[in-house]
């Protein structure tokens, strides 16, 4: 009980914040659409076929262990599209507590909080929470490839690298998107090498590839009726539909659909604050660019997809396709937090520590802003949801049923609202004050 109490007491925050992304999402009302449709029928063959079948009796053209996870679930606890929403649901509370996690690694444990308040209400992560589709899988396995990976390499731990090798293979054995993790750890590998004592040599690169390569043997060259490299050659690209003059500014206009304004402002001033105090705040650049290039990347294949192949499918469901830059885009939002705590500390003339206090509050006012549009953006789109760039090229959410009377779910949004602001801030409130008494009776 003693034990209890002291781990209450010492992660209240973040318990809070978890508390309050599980309230947001329970009741939450439910999604459908086509893929959501076709990955249940999927999962659901499995409980009767084996194999995710589909309506075409073909196996579904994507890695299988997603849908044989949903169907131990659905095994369980009964099968229903309402019960795999559940599912889903579970792994995003998930990728919240382990980008929590993630955010201290890579910035500390302030900004960490920050992340967590800001990924668990930002409508993109949320939706996709309350739809039954395989990302969420995928995002959590890819987040906790991420966090043994840095751990590998901080503490240069061959057992780490083979943990990390693991759950990447399992990520990816549930969707080829979570090579998108890769990018993440090879630039964190890249900066950090002449900080740490890890080298990436190939004794460790087999030990970390191996896994994958046995899990894509033992299915496709054992149980599934395709040849080895069958999923990589996706429909999506094998017969695809093209789009003849696609709107330039597509990603922007997705991105601000489907997350809102002010936590991609909260990003670039974070970025923007780390450049001009660069020599102040050198420990943050790092980090930075790690998350910068893993969204560079992402977001230039997509646009290399669209704007040079002309391809359909990456413009109409940018949504899904850049689903996994969002916690990166949350990093640097949240990274403000400890950087404006180091560089007001940093910082001895008066003069420049009210200028640095002035870009903190602003940075913060970013915050908490993206909070509230995230909260409104919530309460204030019902039925169908778009999220594409008009009327007529969208990637869609059809409302399957709603949980509860509007009132009460704003009334309970707003309250998470107050939860999660309060959960970011007592701590910076709490250390401050401890610091005050301190020197009042030092003084004394």
């Amino acid at each position: 009980m003693v034990k209890l109490r002291a781990a209450l007491v010492t992660h209240y925050p973040i318990i809070g914040i978890l508390l309050g992304s599980l309230l947001i999402t329970a009741y939450m009302a439910t999604y459908t659409n086509w893929d959501a449709q076709i990955e249940y029928e999927a999962a659901s063959s499995i409980l009767t076929h084996g194999f995710p079948y589909i309506s075409t009796d073909h196996m579904i053209n994507q890695p299988p262990l997603g849908f044989y996870t949903s169907a131990l679930f659905f095994g369980v606890v009964g099968l229903s599209y309402l019960n795999g929403v559940w599912l889903a649901t579970a792994f995003g509370l998930g990728s919240v507590f382990l980008i929590y996690v993630l955010g201290n690694l890579m910035y500390g444990r302030k900004s960490g909080l920050a992340t967590a308040a800001l990924f668990g209400m930002v409508p993109w992560h949320t939706y996709m929470s309350r739809i039954f589709l395989i990302d969420n899988q995928y995002l959590f396995l890819g987040l906790l490839f991420l966090i043994l990976g840095i751990l590998a390499v901080r503490r240069n731990s061959q057992k780490l690298v083979v943990g990390a090798g693991v759950v990447f293979a399992v990520a990816l054995l549930t969707k080829l998107y979570a090579v998108f993790m890769l990018i993440p750890m090879l630039l964190i590998i890249y900066l950090h090498r002449k900080e740490t004592c890890f080298k990436l040599d190939f004794k460790k690169v087999m030990l970390f590839v191996l896994p994958s390569l046995i899990l894509h043997a033992v299915w496709f060259g054992g149980f599934a009726n395709q040849h080895f490299a069958g999923v990589y050659f996706n429909t999506d690209f094998t017969y695809p539909e093209w789009v003849t003059d696609p709107v330039l500014a597509f990603l922007p206009i997705i991105f601000v659909n489907s997350a809102g304004w002010f936590v991609f402002l909260g990003g670039f001033f974070a970025v923007a604050l780390g450049v001009i105090y660069r020599k102040k705040l050198r420990a943050f650049l790092q980090m930075d660019m790690v998350c910068l290039g893993t969204i560079g990347v992402i977001v230039g294949l997509n646009l290399f997809l669209v704007l040079g192949l002309h391809l359909k499918v990456p413009y109409v469901s940018a949504f899904k396709y850049n689903y996994s830059v969002v916690p990166f885009f949350c990093l640097l939002a949240a990274s403000i937090v400890d950087k404006s705590g180091v560089l007001i500390e940093s910082i001895c003339q008066r003069k420049d520590r009210l200028i640095a206090l002035g870009l903190g509050a602003v940075g913060l006012g970013l915050l908490f802003a993206s909070l509230i549009e995230s909260t409104l953006f919530l309460n204030y789109r019902w039925g169908f949801v778009p999220f594409g760039v008009d009327s007529v090229t969208y990637y869609g959410l059809y409302l399957f049923s709603e949980a509860m009377d509007r009132n009460l779910l704003e009334m309970l949004h707003f309250g998470v609202l107050v939860l999660m602001a309060l959960c970011m801030v007592l701590p910076s409130l709490i250390t401050v004050l401890k610091r005050l008494l301190y020197i009042k009776s030092w003084s004394n």
